[in-house]
């Protein structure tokens, strides 16, 4: 495990999600799948953006609507 990976996995939940938000431009999705499926709805809440899982519903054949 390298150095950055021991880092990151001492932060807490809060830490790691904003993490996350701030270096998403930097990260594949393999690179970090494992992390996000645990923090997903922290990130997208910390990027302010619900059109992100409402796409990505609607890309899935879900249908989306807003209360």
């Amino acid at each position: 495990m390298s150095k950055i990976e021991e880092v990151f996995r001492g932060l807490g939940r809060t830490e790691k999600a904003k993490f996350i938000s701030q270096n998403i431009d930097y990260a594949n999705a393999d690179a970090i799948a494992e992390y996000v499926s645990a923090y997903l709805f922290d990130v997208l809440k910390d990027v302010g953006n619900d059109e992100y899982v409402a796409t990505y519903l609607k890309e899935k054949g879900y249908k989306v609507t807003k209360e």
